[in-house]
């Protein structure tokens, strides 16, 4: 369930000589496994978010934004698979993003895959009104560096998971400072302003838009996204994220 199958097309020597080089250890209990980063025991030890929340406020609600914070958040709905103070996700997010270790997509996939299956038993399903899955974008520069970015393949993921259409409808025009690098809400919103850009209107008017992200923070990023998108004809926007710092 939490492997992976990146080494298939590799000869077998060589896959033997990576996993001799590299091996393959759980990031919570340190065990050895066969290609895989996460071990069955620890990943069952990871809590999944069963109660949503206002993006605003952090109100509890079924994931929409509350009444109070309409007018100053553009995101209409926010789903959170589990906490940032989970130490596992935490250690699977940051060694996805800054280790450049992408198969550590996997089992966040996994953990999605458990937390909307949750919800749908709950008579909450997603997948309702088709959404297009759209990852929230890495500037070029930045996603060159990493190799990939991780929003994407989260959404890859989930929409071949559901038989979901997903698109790159957003692209960040300039670079700015790091969003986990500013402390203050109002410097984080004041910093996402004017850097993403709906290339394909086509592609999302008329449309539901699911964002995909690995951590919410403030809501910036997630709100500055579903402002472009719904300017550029979304009929609504939402957000699913791994974990909220």
């Amino acid at each position: 369930m939490l492997s992976n199958s990146t080494h298939m097309h590799y000869p077998p020597i060589l896959i033997w000589l990576i996993d001799l080089v590299f091996p393959y250890r759980c990031v919570a209990c340190h065990k050895y496994l066969n290609r895989a980063y996460l071990c069955r025991t620890c990943f069952r030890k990871i809590s999944i978010r069963k109660q949503s929340e206002c993006i605003g406020c952090k109100r509890a609600t079924k994931g929409a934004t509350c009444p109070f914070c309409k007018d100053q958040n553009s995101l209409d709905k926010l789903l959170i698979v589990s906490d940032f103070k989970e130490s596992v996700v935490q250690s699977l997010i940051k060694r996805l993003k800054y280790s450049f270790v992408f198969e550590l997509a996997y089992p966040l996939n996994e953990l999605t895959k458990k937390y909307l299956k949750l919800r749908s038993s709950r008579g909450d399903s997603f997948i309702v009104g088709n959404p297009l899955l759209v990852p929230v974008p890495l500037h070029t520069r930045r996603e060159n560096w990493r190799g990939f970015n991780q929003a994407k393949l989260l959404a890859d993921m989930l929409a071949r998971n559901y038989h979901l259409e997903t698109h790159s409808a957003l692209v960040r025009v300039s670079q700015r400072m790091v969003q986990a690098e500013i402390n203050d809400k109002d410097a984080r919103f004041k910093n996402v302003q004017g850097v993403y850009k709906c290339l394909n209107k086509d592609s999302v008017l008329g449309r539901d838009v699911l964002l995909i992200d690995d951590v919410c923070t403030t809501g910036a990023t997630l709100n500055e996204c579903a402002r472009i998108l719904k300017a550029a004809g979304a009929v609504s926007v939402a957000a699913l994220v791994i974990a909220r710092g």
